[in-house]
């Protein structure tokens, strides 16, 4: 048998043990693998010979003359390794010298545009969720293998014991995972394949000798889980599994309801790993964070696990402390009327009336200052709906402004359009009627110039046939006459004109 030596409880063992070698222990870099596997990975720089080289390509997915790739792609070519699905920036190379090396999001390397920080990438994904949440699908219930409720604490481990052989003390009650063992405080956790077997364990194997030490089985606290206070109506499993998928993998997730199937404002997110869960606490109590088209933001808080199945056994009390022994020495009994007992007795259940009174004191002032901000809440939405409504019928007034604006001008445009065609056509008719009139005045004159030039050729031809009459005197002497006659009309007509 060991000594009653009081041990520290499992979730405290597990909080000591946060910069160890916890495997349920994850920091940022595990959010953003989680989400993002595969973004880290700068491209190394080329080096001379084979050695430098293949580990410069190696590490940023190119080879040896230069730097992997930055984003996720299938190799090319035999150069090029296979794993240049890298999410940093590649690094340049060569033979003398090695480029320069890309970076992972939160290691060295310059920033390209899809090298961002978590909360940006985080934002996308919420920015994705918030349109209509009609018709959800219906999560699946089955029980997940090796999730966070069939991890069991182990204590009171021997020093010399080995991780094969309490692998083998638990495998006969199914597989096993993730062992973490801490032989300086002589406790370990282990993950059970299911929460039945974790049971069955638990119950065959707690007060149980193990290398002369008897161990202690319990139930492990889930760090990785948290509690949603403060959800709105009408939020179900499937909506809040929805909306708190966003912050990573989630093993569990139910809205807490009464024993009339109501809810009770109140829900139980249990995450893959603790990050997420980090993650979400820290980004919900940032920021206000809205399930439903209410104004009521959801309140993240670490979810702390109350063992109801085991309690406390008598095995567990301290029995050589003289403190135990003082308190069992009187049994269970009532207080006689008027005794020392009943007096201080009935001042523990006054003080206890007086917590429940004032409890319940706060709570109607807490019920009332919530229906007042309700009330608050919907009148300042409906006041911020009429002010959008009237931002908006601005809006349209300006538009339409504007465009009688734009209406306006552009008849006056036309209208300007219009006048300086017609004082165009105007000018073009005049010019026209102006040419039309000097192709007259061309034409009379060409048309006198060809009468004159005929009357002057028959002139001419007269003028022939008075010579030819002179020349034939027998004959000549009528016809010389008559030629006379119309020789001198002629040249009456010339010399008139």
């Amino acid at each position: 048998m060991s000594t009653a030596t009081a041990e520290p409880s499992p979730a405290k063992q597990e909080n000591s043990n946060e910069n160890g070698n916890q495997p349920e222990q994850q920091n940022e870099d595990a959010i953003v693998e989680q989400h993002h596997p595969h973004h880290y990975g700068g491209g190394g720089g080329g080096g001379h010979g084979q050695g430098q080289g293949f580990q410069g390509g190696r590490r940023g997915g190119g080879n040896r003359f230069s730097g992997g790739g930055g984003f996720r792609r299938q190799p090319m070519n035999a150069n090029e390794n296979e794993r240049n699905d890298f999410f940093g920036g590649g690094g340049g190379g060569g033979r003398k010298r090695g480029g320069r090396g890309g970076g992972n999001l939160m290691q060295g390397g310059e920033r390209g545009p899809r090298d961002r920080n978590p909360d940006d990438r985080l934002n996308d994904r919420v920015a994705q969720m918030s349109g209509p949440t009609f018709d959800l699908a219906p999560l699946d219930t089955a029980e997940k293998k090796f999730s966070g409720r069939a991890r069991l604490y182990i204590g009171n481990i021997a020093t010399e014991s080995t991780e094969e052989e309490i692998h083998d003390l638990f495998k006969n009650y199914g597989e096993t995972n993730e062992l973490f063992v801490n032989k300086e405080k002589n406790f370990g956790f282990i993950k059970m394949d299911f929460n039945v077997n974790a049971e069955k364990a638990k119950r065959e194997l707690d007060g149980s000798l193990f290398k002369g030490r008897m161990l202690k089985i319990r139930f492990a606290p889930n760090g990785s889980s948290v509690k949603v206070r403060n959800l709105p109506p009408f939020v179900s499993n499937e909506l809040l599994y929805f909306a708190f998928s966003a912050f990573g993998e989630i093993e569990r997730c139910i809205v807490i309801v009464d024993d009339r199937g109501k809810p009770t404002g109140e829900g139980l997110v249990e995450y893959v790993r603790k990050g997420s869960a980090t993650l979400a606490i820290r980004k919900c109590s940032d920021d206000c964070f809205f399930l439903t088209a209410s104004l009521r933001p959801v309140i993240v808080e670490l979810y702390d696990a109350v063992d109801e199945a085991d309690g406390c056994p008598e095995k567990t009390m301290p029995k050589k402390n003289m403190e135990y022994t003082k308190a069992r020495e009187i049994g269970p009994r009532f207080a006689n009327p008027n005794s020392f007992e009943h007096e201080y007795g009935m001042r523990w259940k006054q003080l206890h009336e007086l917590f429940a009174q004032k409890e319940l004191a706060l709570k109607k002032e807490l019920d009332m200052e919530k229906e007042k901000l309700e009330a608050q809440m919907e009148y300042a939405r409906y006041e911020h709906e009429t002010e959008m409504l009237r931002e908006e019928l601005r809006a349209r007034e300006m538009g339409r402004d504007r465009q009688k604006r734009e209406w306006e001008m552009k008849e006056r445009q036309a209208e300007e359009t219009r006048q300086r065609t017609e004082e165009q056509m105007r000018r073009q008719q005049e010019e026209m009627q102006t040419r039309m009139l000097l192709q007259e005045e061309e034409l009379r004159r060409r048309q006198q110039e060809n009468n004159l030039f005929m009357q002057a050729h028959q002139l001419d031809d007269m003028l022939d046939q008075q010579e030819q009459a002179y020349e034939q005197p027998e004959r000549g002497i009528f016809n010389a006459n008559m030629n006379a006659e119309q020789g001198g009309n002629a040249t009456m007509t010339i010399l008139s004109y």
